[in-house]
């Protein structure tokens, strides 16, 4: 009976390791720039994130991020570094998980307790832009609130999708509805061809010169994607939010939105900058043990 009850016991650790383990599926029924509408709680790991200069302001900075176990949300440092540099308070951030509409539906706020910046994060070049929110009590996952899963690899990348509620084009106003659009990877090459011509137009430099004239190189940290036939990208707004990779039926949190040369639809020379979730596989792992790595 003894033995018997022991294998009940390792039995029932074994499911509840399962099922915590569960990531990356879609759930019940800083900018996105000629995107489509997303289907309500399609991605149930997004994040909408409100960072406040005090709590005695009405307006705030918007960004995305990605549940990534029940307490921590991938994000972008630049979401929670203010200008001077320091890291915001934790008390002036709000994260709300399950949201549908971005400001036209009342969902309840949950605070964060504790924000880890990359201390390499680099303000003017966006150099290591990568921050974790632990909140403040665990979530309990729902089909409209639940985590991505998180790769590990970057093989074999091709079509990819962002997600967000941030401005649809240069100058507009952030979108209530949650938008989607699908980018394509670009290797590393590709994305330092693209910087290369672009600034080489900007400043009327002619493209002879590319071995002649160096520029920053892309970071290690980043990950370069775009549309390629609408230059579809992240906007202002979108920072923080999701790329994206299904696989094997999952999604897989492959960067978060960091920037780009221009405004999203300035220029069709461009290509968004996402932050590589796999760069910051073993601070993830120390930070949020509990999340999922998956194939």
């Amino acid at each position: 009976m003894r033995v018997f009850l022991l294998a009940c016991v390792f039995l029932v650790a074994a499911v509840n390791f399962s099922l915590a383990c569960e990531c990356g599926m879609e759930g019940s029924a800083g900018r996105i720039y000629k995107g489509s509408k997303v289907r309500a709680h399609k991605y149930p790991w997004l994040a909408h994130i409100r960072s406040y200069p005090n709590r005695d302001s009405l307006g705030y900075a918007q960004c995305g991020g990605s549940l990534i176990d029940e307490q921590h949300i991938a994000t972008a440092a630049h979401c929670v570094v203010d200008d001077d540099g320091s890291t915001s308070d934790p008390s002036n951030i709000d994260v709300f998980l399950g949201k549908v509409m971005a400001f036209s539906e009342e969902n309840a706020a949950i605070s964060v307790s504790e924000i880890w910046v990359d201390p390499e994060y680099n303000q003017k070049r966006f150099d290591n832009d990568f921050a974790i929110l632990t909140l403040s009590k665990p979530v309990k996952f729902t089909q409209q609130i639940s985590p991505v899963c998180l790769p590990k690899s970057e093989a074999g990348l091709s079509n990819l999708t962002v997600a967000g509620w941030g401005t649809t084009s240069a100058n507009s106003d952030s979108s209530d509805d949650l938008l989607e659009v699908d980018v394509s990877y670009l290797t590393h090459d590709q994305c330092v061809d693209i910087k290369t011509d672009f600034f080489f137009k900007q400043y009327d430099i002619p493209l002879s010169m590319k071995g002649e004239v160096g520029l920053q190189t892309i970071p290690e940290t980043h990950m370069c994607a775009i549309n390629k036939q609408t230059k579809g990208d992240a906007c202002s707004g979108d920072s923080g939010g999701p790329l994206m990779h299904k696989s094997n039926g999952l999604y897989h949190l492959m960067g978060v939105v960091s920037g780009s040369w221009t405004e999203c639809g300035e220029s069709a020379d461009t290509a968004g900058l996402y932050t590589r979730t796999l760069y910051y596989q073993d601070t993830i792992k120390s930070i949020a043990p509990n999340a999922c790595w998956k194939d």
